[in-house]
């Protein structure tokens, strides 16, 4: 049995723009802290763990579940305004839904969502796509910080999900944290579009048949 774990911005969906002006917004009218949005430079690359390191570097002292409620809010708010504004701007990664649907009608496959995001943005997000994700393994960075916890506790949810033992756990991200991340674990790791190089990349979900004989799937 085979458990593919997908991330969403910039994997699934091509919100990695719109993602990255909200973020910085929520993160100025909430704490008055301008950042460049440039995630890479954090340790934690998931909307919770950022949150946290701007929290531990610049000594504020607030409750942290309460800032975390404020930015998330914030950052919702932004996403909404940007989707009623541009209702047909945010679309899915090309194939992305397809492929969803062509991987969930395999017996040999199961799929997880193990995303950076908060669970409210993220799903949002795919709704705006039309991906719906009401019975797919789900787990984000409302459930842990860091990408390694997020992959791993979506493993464990899939185990629970279907009962079966998976021989092969393949995370198809676009970031360099997503490859670090499966590296840690030993999963299999197929990049996403030009963001990262790995030597199995797809540019978007049309082309997955070509990595999946790499992969002997």
């Amino acid at each position: 049995m085979n458990l593919f774990l997908l991330d969403i911005d910039g994997t699934l969906v091509d919100s990695d723009e719109i993602d990255q002006h909200c973020l910085t917004l929520a993160i100025e009218d909430v704490l008055g802290i301008s950042t460049d949005g440039n995630w890479s430079q954090y340790q934690k690359v998931t909307d919770s763990g950022i949150i946290d390191e701007i929290l531990l570097t610049n000594n504020i002292s607030e409750s942290r579940s309460i800032i975390h409620r404020k930015v998330e809010a914030r950052y919702l708010e932004c996403i909404r305004e940007y989707l009623n504004n541009n209702p047909s701007e945010m679309h899915e990664i090309k194939g992305a839904k397809k492929f969803i649907d062509q991987m969930q009608d395999r017996e040999d496959t199961h799929i997880a969502i193990a995303t950076g995001a908060w669970e409210s943005a993220a799903k949002l997000k795919l709704q705006a796509v039309g991906i719906d994700a009401s019975n797919i393994t789900f787990t984000s960075s409302s459930d842990a910080m860091s990408r390694t916890e997020i992959m791993a506790l979506a493993a464990f949810r899939a185990k629970q999900d279907t009962g079966e033992t998976f021989d092969r756990r393949v995370f198809f991200g676009d970031g360099e944290w997503n490859k670090n991340a499966t590296q840690e674990l030993g999963y299999d790791f197929v990049a996403v579009g030009t963001g990262v190089k790995h030597h199995t990349q797809i540019p978007n979900f049309t082309h997955y048949q070509s990595v999946f004989s790499q992969l002997l799937l």
